[in-house]
């Protein structure tokens, strides 16, 4: 079930998609948008929670839309390449992007970046929220918080924790935390999973 919100909202853009199209005469009307494959590129790879959320994405505006959705997946230097891919693409609405978090930060990191933050994108809309959350190993000793702060401040060097590149919200959160617990933890980023071919 919808939220009221959401159903007034919806019901709107039908509305307004039902008087775009009776603008147009038939002939118009079967040269509308997308008579080609939309391409939405994930700056991340294959297997993590934005590439998910973009894989259901695609699949709901393949059945709405009645065209080829596909996902390219980018990843590399906290979603520069992927944001520099489709900033330089044509600007025909046929490329999308999964923006996320380090889109906003990226420019506050990077003194020069590849594409204009502000300019080279319009955004389009929400689509998903999500949280970092501390995971361990079941078999690791730390079962709370409190045991994690407490062996980062009796070996100040020995810990790490892992995320999916430099910028992204996994980084910045684990710096927030560090500061917060006044521990030193080393930030290790990595590249995501490796995907086997279909055999």
């Amino acid at each position: 079930m919808l939220p009221e919100r959401s159903t007034k909202t919806a019901t709107f853009l039908f509305a307004l998609a039902v008087l775009l199209l009776t603008a147009f005469s038939p002939d118009d009307a079967s040269a509308l948008y997308p008579d080609r494959t939309v391409r939405i590129v994930v700056p991340f790879a294959p297997g993590g929670g934005t590439d998910v959320i973009a894989r259901t994405l695609a699949q709901e505006m393949a059945k709405d839309l009645g065209a080829t959705v596909i996902i390219e997946n980018k990843p590399g230097a906290g979603t520069i390449i992927g944001t520099q891919a489709v900033a330089t693409s044509e600007p025909d609405g046929y490329t999308l992007l999964m923006g996320t978090f380090a889109n906003a930060v990226n420019p506050s990191l990077n003194a020069r970046l590849p594409y204009d933050p502000h300019k080279d994108f319009a955004p389009v809309a929400l689509i998903a929220r999500s949280f970092n959350i501390v995971v361990v190993n079941p078999k690791s000793p730390f079962q709370s918080i409190a045991d994690l702060i407490a062996a980062a401040k009796a070996d100040p060097d020995k810990l790490s924790y892992g995320t999916f590149g430099t910028g992204t919200s996994a980084h910045l959160a684990g710096e927030l935390f560090k500061d917060m617990a006044k521990v030193n933890l080393t930030m290790v980023p990595y590249k995501g999973p490796r995907l086997r071919s279909p055999t």
